[in-house]
């Protein structure tokens, strides 16, 4: 099944290009960079993109359940930090126009909503970034919250523009946009497809 089959998914793309064809203000939405747009084209033309170069790391699951009893001082601050964070992610997807409930999907399949998460292969915070991502994306800490998932939320949004298919973009956020360009579609990486599979099963959990 299709992550567009998804009649809650299907509304992204709706969301998106109403927001791109009714925005009468065009500085109401954030612009995906130009930098940005010649790394995807430079992404295009490299034919040895390989698997080992994907971002995503398997990251444990975030507990998000909500306790039957009062929480301690120590509990009452976790939840504290977790709920600051969602709306974190919240505002700034809604301020680019995306889906907070997919940003929050690709959060957690990325970093299990962990800040300071760190992959073998060098990708830094919420959203994962690569250290030459976030340098494109104008991201100075990508162990910051805040700048983090700007920075993410904007790539994001730029692979949306690109494929203009929400699979497509989950799998060029893990695989990298040459290597979907190249497949014309999900790389038949055994990772990559896990990593969209779960994307649209936090999603359809957060949008539930």
């Amino acid at each position: 099944m299709r992550l567009t089959d998804i009649p809650s998914v299907s509304s992204v793309l709706g969301r998106m290009e109403s927001l791109t064809q009714l925005a009468k203000d065009p500085k109401s939405l954030v612009s995906f960079p130009d930098l940005l747009e010649r790394e995807f084209a430079k992404h295009s033309q490299n034919q040895t993109i390989s698997d080992g170069k994907t971002q995503n790391i398997d990251s444990a699951k975030s507990t998000l359940l909500e306790p039957n009893f009062k929480p301690n001082s120590m509990d009452q601050l976790g939840a504290n930090r977790n709920g600051s964070l969602m709306e974190t992610i919240e505002s700034i997807a809604e301020s680019q126009g995306m889906d907070p409930n997919l940003v929050k999907a690709v959060v957690k399949a990325e970093s299990g909503f962990k800040a300071k998460a760190v992959s073998p292969k060098g990708a830094m915070g919420l959203m994962q970034l690569m250290p030459e991502t976030a340098e494109s994306l104008g991201v100075k800490d990508p162990f910051d919250p805040e700048e983090n998932v700007a920075g993410g939320v904007k790539f994001l949004k730029g692979l949306m523009k690109e494929f203009k298919d929400p699979e497509k973009a989950i799998a060029a956020y893990n695989a990298g946009p040459g290597a979907v360009k190249r497949y014309k579609g999900i790389p038949p990486y055994e990772e990559t497809k896990q990593y969209v599979s779960k994307v649209k099963r936090f999603y359809k959990d957060f949008s539930s």
